[in-house]
């Protein structure tokens, strides 16, 4: 049995791949910021991430775009302005869905990340819904260049990391910001506590922003990239990114100190250990294994699950997940509601 299971997540890590190299740039690559790379490294405070990635402390004008009733919750879409400008004004527009139970617009909430190039919100959703059972309210946020910010012609996260410095350090900025914006909302709305819960590169910007904002009150990273220059230089998923960005690994190798200030590996976080969970997958074809373990023991050995799974059958294929989710969640609501 524990033969067909890493057969089986080994085999759609494999298919993830096999898509991926189908997702060519579709007009060669463009630089933004040609030249601007060591400017803008003076010009900010890269070496502490907290300043870099500090919270503006304003509430963004949210707009309605539509709503769904369902049983014992709504689903609203809505869009706001992010704080951070980019290359790409429709990009700039940040969507999310927000799962509200009836009656409760103040219930603790949690924020949902996706992952680097997903396309679609199936299982997002039914996480969201898991939440939602829990007691909990869920921000289902789309991050820079996925899902409807997507810009025509391009493909999902294209522009999340490329050969272009400045503009890659920007998206992940405004990620964070993004986020932290959608935190701001929720504190105002009354919630009287926030979680985060992200898969792979949600669930490193999920493990970020444990470290960076002190609002954040638990986080649940699923498979989180935990050291991105190690990932480059050490993986398989590192090899498809520089075929994809041949001037990529020039870039890295000579800014490599840069990803190194914001590996969640180097970063200590503001929530308790015992408000971390840490779930990885054994067979896990894109993420190193030995780099979660590694982010496990410098964060002082927080619950970790360990599942015979591969990176993305870890999330779609993995009913004892859902198990240990529920419990952790309603561990995290004890405490929401003993505050």
């Amino acid at each position: 049995m524990r033969m067909l299971q890493e057969l089986f997540a080994r085999a759609l890590d494999n298919m993830s791949y096999s898509y991926m190299g189908t997702q060519k740039k579709r007009r060669g690559g463009e630089t933004f910021f040609i030249g601007a790379l060591e400017e803008y490294l003076e010009d900010r405070a890269l070496d502490d991430p907290r300043a870099f990635f500090r919270n503006p402390g304003t509430v963004p004008e949210i707009a309605m775009l539509d709503a769904v009733r369902r049983g014992t919750y709504d689903i609203h879409k809505l869009r706001f302005q992010s704080f951070i400008e980019s290359p790409h004004q429709f990009n700039d527009r940040v969507h999310f869905r927000f799962y509200e139970r009836h009656g409760e617009p103040d219930a603790p909430a949690v924020i949902v990340l996706h992952g680097y190039r997903m396309e679609n919100y199936l299982v997002f959703d039914r996480y969201c819904r898991l939440m939602v059972r829990r007691g909990y309210n869920a921000a289902l946020v789309d991050l820079p260049y996925h899902m409807s910010r997507r810009p025509p012609g391009t493909y999902h996260g294209e522009f999340t990391f490329s050969d272009d410095g400045v503009l890659t350090l920007r998206v992940m900025q405004q990620s964070v910001l993004d986020i932290m914006a959608v935190i701001n909302w929720l504190k105002q709305r009354g919630a009287p506590q926030i979680g985060m819960f992200g898969v792979s590169y949600g669930g490193m910007l999920s493990g970020l922003m444990a470290c960076v904002e002190p609002q954040v009150d638990f986080t649940i990273m699923v498979a989180p990239p935990a050291d991105m220059g190690e990932v480059f230089f050490e993986s398989r998923l590192g090899r498809q990114f520089e075929a994809e960005n041949p001037r990529a690994r020039e870039v890295l190798t000579k800014y490599r100190g840069v990803l190194d200030r914001f590996a969640l590996v180097n970063l200590k976080p503001l929530v308790a250990t015992e408000n971390i969970l840490l779930i990885e997958g054994i067979y896990d074809g894109m993420v190193p294994v030995p780099l979660i373990e590694k982010l496990w023991r410098a964060w002082g050995e927080p619950e970790i699950r360990r599942y015979p799974q591969g990176h993305l059958s870890v999330i779609i294929l993995n009913p004892p997940m859902d198990r240990h989710l529920r419990a952790f969640l309603n561990k995290m609501r004890r405490k929401a509601k003993g505050a």
